[in-house]
């Protein structure tokens, strides 16, 4: 399968008869539909073929898939994943085709168990995420017509009310995951309605291991941008609306900025970038609330929201530069009232601020002096002192290492 899925990608198009395309996606298909056992690397050889023939006749290539739409077929998962891999692959030519998809696909959704539902959710992802790539190739806007829209509400709903409620967390994070991709092609009213139902459900799955927190902090991320920067209208979400999201992201950019995570493209790292993204999109909407709400959190007493906020000011800082000029003296403040503390972490979040604050000319004068003295005082630890319990049972470091 994989050799003649190479052979049908390198045929000229003129070369690629049709009659010849469909025999061999039939081939395809019936040695898929004929196995009694899943076998993932050869059925995933077979779609890679279909895919390929869909490359050249994509009209060809769905109508033998939509054969094994109608009736119950242990088929379906595998036709399923064969479009979400078209649509990645193809997404100009899988776009214009979504109507056909929806048509066939929304009748069965209902009845789908949790055991497939994430076959399911990860297909409309890919074909949302088709959508997105062929709007920013077009020229025109939204490539749907009242129909697609109808489809397209409908499916959110389900997915929203339904499946995001399921026990399985397999299931519960794959349609999150989906539904970050759909969040910007509903309508503005669906969105609205659907967010006190929505939020929630993605700051649960933020809180759980790196592997679904990454993902449900990136739908989050969309989310956020489809409700506060879309081009529609105002923002969805008034900034006290956004208190519970910023209060429950905050702690979790301090476990997510560790540096036990040596890896550059680490998925603590990885969640990390994707929570910022969020107090971004949120600074972007609301710069001066966002930044009265940070320098709040750092005169806190709980460590994991200091670090949270100066890790959160770092990044946001270079990026908010002209909006956040006014509170230049407030920031400096802050900055001078944590030079004391006696936490490690607190201590590591504030040499990386000042060093960027340094870099962007908010820093001057004696507020220098000390930042300069801060950061010479703190250049002497090194790693072995760090690791040494010696240097842990020092009356420095006496309170907490800053760690996961």
């Amino acid at each position: 399968f994989l050799v003649m899925a190479s052979a049908v990608r390198a045929l000229d198009r003129l070369d690629a008869e049709r009659e010849f395309l469909r025999k061999i996606a039939k081939i395809a298909t019936a040695e898929i539909v004929s196995s009694k056992d899943f076998n993932v690397d050869w059925q995933r050889a077979a779609a890679t073929l279909l895919v390929a023939i869909g490359s050249h006749d994509p009209d060809l290539m769905m109508e033998e898939i939509f054969l094994y739409f109608s009736g119950p077929t242990s088929a379906l998962p595998a036709m399923l994943q064969i479009l979400a891999d078209f649509a990645s692959a193809e997404a100009l030519q899988f776009t214009p085709r979504l109507k056909d998809v929806l048509l066939r696909v929304l009748p069965i959704l209902g009845s789908v168990r949790d055991g497939q539902r994430p076959v399911f959710a990860n297909a409309l992802k890919c074909w949302c995420q088709a959508a997105w790539v062929y709007i920013g190739d077009a020229s025109s806007g939204l490539p749907f017509d009242d129909d697609v829209m109808s489809f397209m509400n409908s499916v959110f709903e389900l997915l929203l009310k339904v499946w995001t409620g399921s026990r399985d967390l397999k299931v519960r994070l794959s349609s999150v995951e989906a539904l970050g991709e759909m969040v910007g092609l509903v309508t503005r009213s669906q969105l609205k309605s659907a967010l006190p139902r929505i939020i929630p459900t993605m700051l649960d799955l933020c809180k759980k291991d790196q592997e679904v927190a990454f993902t449900a902090a990136h739908s989050l991320h969309n989310l956020l941008n489809a409700s506060l920067l879309s081009e529609s209208g105002p923002p969805l979400l008034e900034f006290e609306e956004l208190a519970v999201v910023l209060i429950t992201l905050l702690p979790l950019v301090s476990v997510n900025i560790s540096k036990d995570e040596r890896s550059y493209i680490s998925k603590g790292l990885k969640t990390y970038n994707e929570l910022q993204h969020c107090f971004l999109v949120t600074g972007l909407a609301y710069p001066e609330d966002l930044c009265m709400f940070l320098l709040s959190k750092c005169r806190s007493k709980d460590e994991a929201s200091i670090v949270g906020a100066l890790g959160t000011i770092k990044h946001l800082l270079p990026r908010l530069l002209e909006s956040w000029h006014t509170k230049q003296t407030l920031l400096v403040e802050i900055v001078k009232s944590l030079l004391e503390e006696q936490s490690l972490g607190i201590r590591m979040a504030l040499a990386e601020l000042i060093v960027v604050m340094a870099s962007h000319c908010y820093l001057s004068g004696h507020s220098a002096e000390l930042a300069v003295e801060f950061l010479v005082g703190h250049s002497a630890i090194t790693d072995d002192d760090l690791n040494d319990i010696n240097t842990l049972k020092n009356e420095y470091f006496q309170d907490k290492r800053f760690e996961v």
